[in-house]
């Protein structure tokens, strides 16, 4: 296994691990553009793919098997929009990132914000649809926004920490759609 795969290999398992922590406590409001985002950044396309498959179905799984869910067809039905959504944000994340000339921080923090929105509409557009605009109030959007940036922010944050710590393995090699 070479540095590269090792280092996605360990961060990969380090996003899983903080993914079901904040499915378990953050069940509906967990942070998948920021998780988004994260992967874009730092994994590349397929693991990005694969990871944020994975999360959605460890958060459904923690939903549906252990917060109680309702079993509905339209809390099944959200839970798919969700997952819809999240590779929305994937996917606008790695655009903006390739198609971005700025600095690696700012083109970052667009990448945040292109995944938020992407995932903030698909669910919008899924809402008009199925009922539940009303949970898209600015002061909604708001606090899905703080929570969203403080998970980037936090998960960022530990990405260089282990840039720092482990050259080797997570220097600048490890920001995968950034080259």
């Amino acid at each position: 296994m070479t540095k590269t795969n090792t280092a996605a290999l360990l961060w990969t398992a380090i996003l899983a691990t903080s993914a079901i922590f904040g499915s378990y406590f953050f069940a509906c409001v967990f942070p998948f553009a920021a998780l988004a985002t994260i992967a874009a950044l730092t994994l590349d396309r397929k693991s990005g793919i694969a990871l944020v498959g994975s999360v959605w179905g460890v958060n459904q799984i923690v939903g549906f098997g252990f917060r109680d869910y309702p079993h509905t067809i339209d809390t099944i039905v959200w839970g798919v929009a969700i997952g819809i959504a999240a590779f929305a944000g994937l996917f606008a994340a790695r655009h903006i990132l390739r198609k971005d000339r700025n600095t690696l921080s700012l083109r970052a923090v667009g990448a945040f914000a292109g995944a938020f929105v992407a995932y903030e509409a698909v669910l919008f557009a899924w809402a008009m649809v199925a009922g539940g605009v009303e949970t898209f109030s600015p002061s909604i959007v708001a606090t899905i926004a703080l929570n969203d940036a403080s998970w980037f922010a936090g998960l960022g944050v530990a990405h260089l920490a282990l840039s720092r710590a482990m050259p080797r393995l997570f220097g600048a090699s490890a920001i995968q759609a950034a080259t």
